[in-house]
Formats: C-alpha cells, structure tokens, sequence
C-alpha cells in the first residue's frame, strides 16, 4: 500500500498534469477563436466586395434603363402621356375604394 507522501506526490504529479492540458485546452481554444475570426473578417470583406460590384451593376443598369425611358419618351410623348394618365386613372379608382 502506498505510503501518504507517495499518494501526495501522485496527488500534486495529477493535477499539474490536469493543468497541464487545461492549459493546452484554453491554447488551442484561443488559437480555434483566432482562426475563427479571422475567416470571418475574410467572408465579410468578400461579401462586402461583391455587395459592392452588385451595387455598381444595379446602378449601372438604372442608369440604362433610364436612358431607354428619357428615349422612349422623347420619341413617344404623346403615347407616354396617355400610359400616365392612364395609370393614374387605375390607381385613383384602386385608391378610391
């Protein structure tokens, strides 16, 4: 049977070994937390990059369609202006109700 001081020996040998690994444990938490991060900062930049090209191409495409507007009105006034009052007849009676 061992003696008191060999079971205070095994004693402190375990728990400087349970801190051991509770140290390793928190390290390579840390390190999964960083890595963690880090992809994230990654994913939001890129999702930020590609939020503004989707940006650029809706604005470029407003601006296109615009154009095709001002075009279809300049050479269509008379048909623009019954298309408006048109729709503005609809949603008066849609309104109105």
């Amino acid at each position: 049977m061992p003696t008191k001081e060999e079971l205070e020996q095994q004693l402190a040998s375990a728990r400087k070994d349970v801190e051991a690994l509770a140290a390793m444990a928190g390290e390579r938490t840390q390190g999964a937390i960083a890595d963690a991060e880090s992809r994230i900062e990654e994913v939001t930049a890129e999702l930020s990059d590609e939020a503004r090209e989707l940006l650029e191409q809706a604005r470029l495409e407003g601006q296109q369609w615009r154009g095709a507007v001002e075009d279809h009105v300049r050479k269509n006034p008379l048909m623009t202006l019954g298309i408006a009052a048109g729709a503005g007849f609809i949603l008066a009676s849609l309104l109105r109700r």
